[in-house]
């Protein structure tokens, strides 16, 4: 057995192997176009008696976090024949994978899980929930007058693209897309139309990408920078009354919607969807300032990771008084030589998928404290949530 790359040549029992795990189709069409697109360097697989056996794809994604661009390993595509499955197999190719990851700099993983404790188990964390809110036609909000202007578009990101890459810096979990994501994921996946907001001075403000058939009108991405074109969009939306009974919007969890609704009594459905795992803590830390301007003393992180033992170990936070200057990081591996042998008890100790949780902002430490998924000093503990900044987390992509 043995773990390599996929070639070109294999692209096309690659694709077989995700039709038959993830129940799809693909039509010769579908495949034509996915062969000309597709890196089959970025997918790794297990060989054995010269038949692959399984499979995973590492995406080289870029993610915003408190409004930076971070290097992202999107795992996708990862499947094991039946008859070679629960034999270790994943395990050992998602701790290739990881190592992969972190050699090329892609310090923090997302995934869409088929199982939540499965991935769980390999340091993987929910970290994006999804909300669907759905409106009759009766509760389409009344339309506003705006000075701006809504103008209908072809699939092309550059009507659109600095719209979104504004509005995705404000969440953790966004994704920086580039022109081949929006050709490759966006705009195969979400079809229909487009509806661009622009103001009076002709500036893209918002857009709308949606379709409508039998009636339903699914709003699948709803994007403003400010309340008028905000409004502008609505009621682009509301002049559609006459083709459709109701209206499927998805939207951040803790989105506005549906306070600012005339009628908010609608429908609304939340599911976990994407999960996140630091592939690389220490690296991942300087990503946040960590400032305390009363307390000089040194945050003591003591982080647990089984399957990524380089992440193993206790961590010192220098917090600094200003938000200009980074907070000093110090890392001490668990068991290595010339490490902290006996790391001190003082600090706080957790997991790094509660930590994953924690930094990304999916779970307060009020809650991680309470359900015993933070231990030790609480004070600690309560330092180290106020001193970075938070942003709702959040994922508009499927990969």
């Amino acid at each position: 057995m043995k773990i390599r790359k996929l070639v070109k040549e294999e692209l096309d029992y690659s694709f077989s192997m995700s039709e038959f795990a993830f129940q799809y189709e693909l039509s010769g069409e579908d495949r034509e176009k996915r062969k000309k697109w597709a890196k089959p360097e970025n997918t790794w697989v297990i060989e054995e008696d010269n038949n692959i056996i399984s499979k995973a794809t590492i995406l080289p994604l870029e993610t915003y976090i408190l409004g930076k661009k971070v290097p992202m390993g999107g795992v996708s595509g990862v499947v094991t024949w039946p008859e070679h499955r629960r034999s270790g197999n994943v395990k050992k190719l998602l701790a290739h994978c990881l190592e992969t990851m972190k050699d090329n700099g892609q310090i923090v993983s997302f995934l869409y899980p088929f199982s939540i404790p499965f991935y769980r188990k390999m340091g993987w964390e929910l970290f994006a929930d999804q909300q669907t809110i759905t409106l009759t036609r009766d509760q389409l909000p009344p339309r506003k007058d705006t000075t701006g202007y809504i103008k209908r578009v072809d699939q092309n990101h550059h009507y659109i693209d600095e719209v979104y890459q504004a509005w995705a810096k404000q969440f953790n979990g966004t994704l920086a897309r580039d022109e081949n994501w929006w050709n490759q994921s966006i705009f195969t996946r979400k079809k229909g139309n487009i509806g661009v907001y622009y103001n009076s001075t002709h500036e893209a403000r918002g857009y709308i990408i949606y379709s409508i058939k039998s009636n339903l009108m699914k709003v699948h991405e709803l994007i403003y920078l400010d309340p008028e074109a905000r409004d502008g969009l609505w009621t682009f939306i509301s002049n559609h009354d006459s083709m459709l009974e109701k209206l499927e919007i998805i939207v951040p969890p803790n989105s506005g919607l549906p306070f600012i609704l005339h009628d908010p009594k609608v429908k609304r459905e939340i599911k976990s969807y994407f999960m996140a795992r630091i592939v690389d803590v220490e690296k991942f830390l300087t990503l946040f300032s960590f400032v305390d301007e009363k307390d000089k003393s040194t945050i003591i992180l003591h982080i647990t990771d089984d399957f990524c033992k380089w992440n193993d170990g206790t961590y010192f936070i220098h917090p600094v008084n200003t938000t200009e200057t980074e907070a000093k990081i110090e890392f001490y591996p668990s068991k290595s030589v010339g490490s902290c042998q006996h790391p001190p008890k003082k600090g706080i100790r957790l997991s790094v998928q509660t930590l994953t949780a924690l930094l990304l902002n999916s779970q307060s430490m009020d809650t991680l404290l309470q359900e015993d998924f933070v231990l030790g000093d609480h004070n600690t503990a309560k330092r180290l949530s106020n001193s970075f900044q938070k942003q709702q987390p959040f994922i508009h992509d499927f990969f």
